[in-house]
């Protein structure tokens, strides 16, 4: 009897083993050849970029465009899919440029406006990240500091001392902002810099953690504490800006 088993023992695992490869490779083939697929693509990309070098695209207008490429004797194949790729892109082309300039400063200042919350305050509730995010944008409307966010938040952070925003001098940003910190950070900056949040730090333009009591502080005039950071500013009425000014105040 164990003799005319074993034979079927081994058709059984036979099969078993074709049954597990089959799978195998019906899992397998479909990704690698997305894979494949995704290299091809990389290395066509990559050819056009490179017969765009040397290109000076600045001064060329899109109706132009098809003789400048012309001169340069690309292969016939490769100057067709440029060409298609032109024709896409005619209604990127046609926006003017401050049209990009200004997208591009806006999602500027909303990252140093990020980094500062992230940097400073990513462990407090989201009232204390909402303080410092309003911390900054109070100082954009001071006439003593610079009036853009980015300006505000870096200011200093080319010296070894006297940055305003500790993290931008001590080593902080060598480490990327990454997690649902980072996330929460930029959706606090979001909120805030576009009025979403109704102020609430009595025109507060400073603050430390409530571990430290800096000299400074004793010139300005306290506001309040949220979560670990106690609030200041300045003990005279502020007057509107009107031009942007870079005299060092106390830092944070």
């Amino acid at each position: 009897m164990v003799d005319y088993m074993r034979p079927k023992r081994y058709i059984f695992a036979g099969w078993a083993v074709a049954m597990t490869a089959i799978a195998g490779a019906a899992w397998a083939f479909p990704a690698i050849a997305e894979k494949a697929a995704s290299q091809r693509e990389s290395a066509v990309w990559q050819a056009r970029a490179e017969a765009f070098q040397g290109v000076d695209l600045s001064q060329v207008k899109i109706s132009g465009l098809a003789e400048t490429l012309s001169d340069y004797h690309l292969d016939k194949t490769l100057a067709n899919s440029l060409m298609r790729d032109v024709a896409m892109t005619e209604d990127l082309l046609a926006v003017e440029p401050d049209v990009f300039d200004t997208a591009k400063f806006k999602a500027q200042e909303h990252r140093c406006l990020a980094e500062a919350v992230y940097y400073e305050a990513r462990s407090e509730t989201k009232s204390g990240q909402k303080a410092v995010a309003e911390v900054v944008l109070n100082r954009v409307k001071s006439k003593h500091y610079p009036n853009t966010i980015c300006g505000v938040v870096y200011q200093g952070a080319e010296r070894r001392t006297g940055c305003q925003f500790s993290f931008t001098c001590d080593g902080s940003t060598m480490k990327e902002p990454i997690g649902k910190h980072w996330v929460r950070s930029k959706d606090v900056a979001a909120l805030v810099i576009t009025g979403g949040v109704q102020p609430f730090t009595d025109r507060s333009t400073h603050y430390h953690t409530v571990a430290v009591n800096p000299v400074w502080s004793d010139y300005l005039r306290p506001t309040k504490q949220i979560g670990y950071h106690k609030f200041y500013r300045f003990k005279f009425k502020e007057r509107p800006a009107k031009s942007a000014s870079v005299n060092v105040a106390p830092p944070t």
